[in-house]
């Protein structure tokens, strides 16, 4: 009996250490990262210019390090925001995309940075010959969308970007 009270014990202080260690404060407003429990997507809205889009939010070093890899679409006005942080030139490659993208690099407020029409991986390329895509200038957030939507939207360098709660 007195073995059992011990596991028990020792039990809910681990369990209390858990939800210590892994339920952020209320001042970060960030989601918890559990890293054996699947995350639920945040998702907020992003204006850039006049275009509203909605954005599955990446701002996890887990979140970012999966992108949109293994997803098989993205929706018309949707996208992934890359938020990092602190401002730098922040690599990205095209492993397990299966669909091409725009690249929309953004430095606090405003676009300073369009790459369009990234192709994805040959056949059988391995990761080590992959390109490696990277801004002109340190940004602070990326943002993904299918290849063509930065033309189509009329996204621009110098365009005011505001993230919106949604």
């Amino acid at each position: 009996m007195k073995k059992f009270i011990a596991q028990t014990v020792i039990l809910v202080l681990l369990i209390g250490a858990g939800i210590f260690f892994f339920v952020p404060s209320k001042n970060t407003g960030s989601t918890p990262e559990i890293p054996f429990l699947p995350q639920t997507p945040q998702f907020k809205e992003i204006q850039i210019g006049e275009t509203h889009l909605k954005v599955e939010i990446a701002d996890t070093a887990s979140k970012r390090s999966k992108g949109l890899g293994d997803r098989q679409a993205l929706g018309e006005n949707e996208g992934m925001l890359f938020i990092f942080p602190k401002a730098d030139k922040y690599p990205f490659w095209m492993k397990g995309l299966k669909f091409p993208l725009d690249f929309v690099w953004i430095k606090e407020t405003s676009v300073v940075d369009i790459l369009e029409n990234v192709s994805l991986p040959q056949n059988g390329q391995t990761d080590s010959t992959l390109p490696i895509y990277s801004s002109k200038v340190e940004v602070d957030k990326v943002l993904e969308l299918n290849a063509g939507a930065a033309k189509r939207l009329n996204i621009k360098v110098g365009d005011t970007v505001k993230l919106n709660d949604s």
